[in-house]
């Protein structure tokens, strides 16, 4: 187990002298199956409630207006069974899950009943896992009798433990500008396409109008295969460094030449000035094709904030060179948890559930729940906009059966080795230092923090 840190510690001993919530209900079948209400104005007020409705607060960082889809799905969850009532408080009105998480730490500090939460991202949810304030569901599942495996593409484990459920995925694909495939004399790549190919499409992608790909700023960017193909990107199961591993030396010099020889991507120095979006290189036309998560696929439809013309295709993430699994990614996403004081846990989880399983009608975002039809949830959500989203490709790319991830774990720290993988790569690129200097560095820090965070 971890070590916290002197912050963390001062958190805990607050939070053993205060309450901490949550609210709990097994798994309720007339919540389950019942239709949900399209109704964006649907709902009861906390203070109209029938007798005996099990009631809990469900915290979000999602704005608390009608036209929000997620207050949308709630209110259809209320209207749905009449057994459980959910209030639905938001702390933020700007979605920013960040600040979000930082009042509910708050208020679970001085003793908020905090019966489900959503988060923005894996690791702010594992991050309050390791601190017991969240309610693992395996117990849960156990009464349902499921193996929640079989029922979702990704679930946020900790130590074996499940602590959340995605109520929508994010799996990186890659995205291509029709009209630049086309006038390259370029077709779609198949599953199975290795990052030797991408580079070579990305050379004759190259114009001296743009450039034939894109890389951002995030840690993933680095090595994308750490995050398709290992079980952690930093980490072995006895928590040492991986820097070792041939993917790690590999990437690192196919980001130099690529930048350096090839000329198709965008220099790192041009791209940490510019401090761009991650998408708008691609949507501005200026890179033609980019190794990114799925939430590019509606961006595609905000015109306002990235306007272009051109239709979107989708092919799956290339393989490394040496591996012939097909179909391997990062899947991802923010959560919905208990709290591990909740005095209706049962109620909780029935949520949770059903959230996981009807959100997305409201949401019109790829669920983790495997039980919808792929290219009919693809043809209703983007049917009307073939013009920007090739929907025969994206469906194709989303829920091909070879799509898979490796048996992954997760520490709730993880935010820091990603840094300091950012940071290394940096040092690589732009002092233009040898891999071996920098996997030392590297694996030095990430023993540090491993070391840290050990009891």
């Amino acid at each position: 187990m971890k070590k916290l840190s002197l912050v963390l510690a001062s958190m805990i001993l607050m939070l053993t002298v205060t309450a901490c919530g949550g609210n709990g209900n097994s798994n309720n079948s007339a919540a389950t199956d019942a239709p949900a209400s399209a109704d964006p104005a649907a709902g009861s007020s906390s203070t109209d409630q029938p007798a005996g409705k099990a009631k809990i607060k469900f915290y979000t960082f999602k704005a608390d207006k009608p036209e929000e889809p997620i207050y949308q799905a709630v209110q259809a969850y209320n209207e749905s069974q009449d057994k459980v009532e959910v209030e639905y408080e938001s702390l933020v009105q700007n979605s920013d899950s960040t600040d979000f998480m930082k009042k509910l730490d708050i208020l679970v500090a001085g003793g908020e009943v905090v019966d489900v939460f959503m988060t923005g991202n894996e690791d702010e949810l594992l991050e309050r896992a390791s601190r017991g304030v969240v309610e693992p569901l395996n117990s849960f599942f156990e009464q349902e009798s499921i193996t929640p495996e079989d029922e979702y593409s990704k679930l946020l484990k900790l130590d074996d433990k499940v602590y959340g459920i995605l109520p929508s995925s994010t799996q990186w694909l890659t995205v291509f500008n029709k009209d630049h495939l086309e006038a390259a004399g370029l077709s779609l790549p198949e599953m199975g396409w290795t990052w030797d190919d991408f580079r070579d499409y990305a050379k004759k992608l190259t114009t001296p109008e743009h450039f034939g790909t894109y890389f951002h700023t995030w840690g993933e960017y680095p090595n994308i295969i750490a995050y398709t193909e290992k079980p952690h990107p930093q980490l072995s199961a006895d928590l040492k460094p991986i820097f070792d591993d041939p993917s790690f030396e590999y990437f690192f010099n196919l980001r130099r030449t690529m930048e350096k020889e090839d000329k198709s991507v965008e220099p790192y120095a041009d791209v940490l000035a510019s401090n761009y979006h991650v998408l708008q290189q691609f949507f501005a036309g200026n890179a033609s094709m980019l190794a990114v998560p799925s939430y590019a696929v509606r961006a595609a439809l905000n015109l306002e904030k990235f306007p272009h013309e051109f239709q979107t295709m989708y092919a799956p993430l290339p393989r490394s060179v040496d591996t012939e699994e097909l179909g391997m990614t990062n899947i991802s996403g923010g959560g919905l948890a208990m709290g591990a004081k909740s005095e209706n846990k049962e109620a909780s989880y029935d949520f949770i559930r059903w959230m996981s399983k009807e959100s997305y009608k409201f949401t019109k975002e790829i669920p983790a729940f495997k039980g919808v039809d792929g290219a009919e949830l693809i043809n209703g959500f983007f049917g009307e906009n073939t013009d920007l989203i090739d929907t025969a490709s994206l469906s194709k790319t989303l829920f091909d059966p070879n799509i898979q991830m490796p048996d992954t774990f997760s520490v709730p720290y993880g935010s820091e080795l990603k840094a300091i993988v950012e940071n290394g790569f940096a040092s690589f690129i732009l002092d233009n230092r040898s891999f071996d200097e920098v996997k030392v560095e590297m694996t030095a820090e990430v023993e540090k923090v491993v070391q840290a965070n050990q009891k």
